[in-house]
């Protein structure tokens, strides 16, 4: 299977020059995330309440080794996932979740997310799930890297995993966020 790569256009021949990814790589300190870093991360994410849902430190003690950081010296931004379940075992649709995607507000615009995104979808695809999913208040930032808007009641697995307890939204088909995906495979 190929993996789901974000490309960088040439904008003057219009052709692929290299994955973003690897682009991306060589500009900004992007890495797994390490035990030393759970205050970090929670800190990174509290300073974004209104677009990510919070996460107690010992969820992010318990999981941070799904987690990816900016680290100049200083963590700037942090992206995770999780695997949703699976409801029909004869006919999986195998799907990983984005989450607790954030960058501190003094640093966002600068790329930082982008790279955050493209290095999750290359880590992420590499497990060859059908698709990656994403709760999101920006669906146009996600729509630019390959995204398309999706029903949430196409969501299952999402809705059963976290949406039901989402103490923000009365009923998570009522919740403003925007269903996404990215397709990697039927």
């Amino acid at each position: 299977m190929e993996r789901a790569i974000l490309y960088f256009p040439d904008f003057f021949t219009g052709k692929t020059l290299f994955p973003w990814s690897e682009l991306l790589a060589e500009q900004f300190p992007i890495r797994r995330a390490h035990i030393n870093d759970i205050g970090a991360i929670y800190e990174v994410i509290r300073e974004n309440p209104m677009e990510v849902l919070p996460r107690s430190y010992q969820d992010i003690l318990r999981n941070f080794d799904r987690f990816v950081v900016y680290d100049d010296g200083d963590i700037k931004g942090v992206i995770s996932f999780q695997v949703m379940p699976v409801f029909d075992i004869d006919n999986p649709d195998f799907a990983v979740e984005i989450v607790s995607f954030s960058v501190r507000r003094i640093f966002q615009g600068k790329g930082i997310g982008k790279a955050l995104l493209a290095h999750m979808v290359d880590m992420v695809s590499e497990m060859e799930p059908h698709r990656i999913i994403v709760l999101t208040f920006y669906p146009d930032f996600f729509r630019k890297h390959g995204f398309t808007e999706t029903s949430k009641e196409k969501l299952y697995q999402k809705i059963y995993q976290g949406c039901l307890n989402c103490t923000k939204y009365r009923s998570p088909l009522t919740c403003p966020e925007v269903a996404m995906e990215m397709v990697l495979r039927r």
